[in-house]
């Protein structure tokens, strides 16, 4: 079975009650392993993120790796004290609380990104900029440099045979 992924973007109009249409294929990767939704403040942009169970769960497991009184972990747990579980209706509609819509300037639409394990919830107008300035730094000062294809371990392949195989782009 292979690894469900939030991918793609996608716009959806928010209704005067609030109410966003989740995109289908997002849904399908929380039916598929039974999940709930997640939704919590950005700590570093303003968009919203969510996710499923797993990655809420690596930011716990993040905090108890580290001093739990610590600056780094404080910051942690403020994702934390902002996620709720959203409970979407028969049409796949997940209500978001004004503090939520608030902090992401959202109106009426709303830009689905996904990013991987999670995805964001963004403004159209200020995911339009992000967008348009991570093309441009890719584009003037580089690609950031990407490791594809090792173990999550960091251990080797060991295959010396043929092209460099140690997944550096």
């Amino acid at each position: 079975m292979g690894l469900d992924l939030f991918l793609s973007t996608f716009e959806n109009r928010i209704d005067k009650k609030g109410r966003l249409s989740v995109p289908a294929s997002y849904r399908t990767v929380l039916e598929r392993s039974a999940a709930p939704l997640y939704v919590y403040k950005s700590l570093t942009l303003p968009c919203l993120e969510g996710c499923g169970p797993a990655r809420i769960s690596q930011i716990v497991d993040a905090i108890d790796e580290i001093d739990a009184l610590s600056e780094d972990a404080i910051t942690l747990q403020t994702i934390l004290s902002s996620a709720q579980e959203m409970r979407m209706d028969p049409e796949g509609r997940m209500s978001l609380p004004p503090d939520f819509v608030s902090f992401a300037n959202l109106d009426d639409q709303a830009i689905f990104a996904g990013i991987g394990r999670s995805f964001q919830i963004w403004h159209p107008d200020s995911y339009r900029r992000r967008e348009a300035q991570s093309r441009s730094r890719a584009q003037t000062g580089g690609l950031p440099k990407l490791n594809l294809g090792r173990p999550r371990n960091g251990s080797s392949t060991g295959n010396s045979n043929g092209p460099n195989n140690d997944g550096d782009v």
